[in-house]
């Protein structure tokens, strides 16, 4: 079978696609047949080496995390009623392969009979990562938050569980999906491209910031021009606050299986809509990470295999 390894830390270039063996049927395997994987900026960080401190790995490594797929074979100890299943799961050892091997843990979901395999694949490293946020800062009917990165794949999900919590939403994103944004139900756009000190002095002032994107300068200019807020970064872990009144963390807890749970079943009713910037060949890895490097996406991009 193809896999996409990480041989060095050289970035996007540094990646190949290669053949290996398919994995082993073990007692506790549910072994899937890889549908989609989503492209996450993680995995770009994780190549260009700039993760080190807090993911060590061993090269060469499998690239990917999140994915989704059908069930193809179990494992004695493993529930044969998963065999033929759509699935969404996690894959540490890594995901951009045609077949993952998922032994117990970490844990498979079962997908409702009305999301598709795609829509499924955005929500690890999306809607988690939003759903996390969200519950991490307690946001409340009245709360004014401002989030950057916001057409994005995590932050397109958080301005709609944003909305669910009836919230007041600041888009901070390009000219080009200011739109979009808009369609996914923020109230205010600030475009980044732009001075932000005029723009800021005009918006509702925001008392929640979550930081999707990781860029110490514009969250400078931010802290700059706003006044007192309790700011959740999802992508840097150190930022110096610029006033006494402004406060930052960083954090990447986990959601758990009821947060999963919570997500399908918003998608299922309805509740949250998934966005697929698009879909591309596995093999073309490096055209779809330098897409997601540019930060134009809307929504997710999706390797399919």
């Amino acid at each position: 079978m193809k896999a996409v390894k990480q041989t060095d830390y050289s970035g996007i270039s540094g990646l190949q696609v290669t053949d290996q063996l398919e994995p082993t049927l073990t007692p506790m395997t549910a072994l899937v047949q890889t549908k989609y994987t989503p492209v996450l900026p993680y995995d770009i960080l994780t190549e260009e080496g700039q993760l080190k401190n807090i993911r060590p790995v061993r090269l060469p490594i499998t690239v990917g995390y999140g994915f989704t797929g059908i069930v193809t074979a179990v494992g004695a100890l493993r529930s044969a009623s998963l065999v033929g299943q759509p699935v969404l799961g996690v894959s540490p050892s890594g995901a951009a392969q045609e077949f993952i091997a998922n032994n117990i843990p970490p844990t498979l979901f079962k997908l409702p009979v009305n999301v598709g395999l795609d829509v499924a694949a955005t929500v690890i490293g999306g809607a988690d990562a939003a759903l996390m946020a969200v519950d991490e800062l307690n946001v409340t009917s009245g709360d004014v938050v401002l989030v950057t990165g916001a057409s994005g794949g995590v932050g397109s999900y958080l301005i709609q569980l944003l909305k669910l919590c009836d919230a007041h939403v600041i888009a901070v994103t390009s000219p080009g999906n200011i739109e979009f944004c808009k369609r996914l139900g923020a109230d205010e756009i600030v475009d980044y491209t732009k001075l932000l000190a005029r723009q800021l002095s005009a918006i509702s002032q925001p008392t929640k910031i979550v930081d999707t994107v990781g860029s110490n300068i514009l969250l400078s200019d931010l802290s700059a021009h706003l006044g007192g807020y309790n700011m959740l970064s999802l992508s840097t872990q150190k930022f110096p606050a610029g006033k006494s009144n402004q406060s930052f963390r960083f954090s990447n807890a986990s959601i758990g299986l009821h947060g999963y749970t919570k997500l399908l079943k918003l998608l299922s009713i309805g509740s949250l809509q998934a966005h697929i910037d698009s879909i591309v060949p596995f093999q073309n890895i490096a055209v779809a990470q330098n897409r997601v490097k540019s930060d134009h996406v809307q929504g997710r991009l999706l390797l399919a295999y």
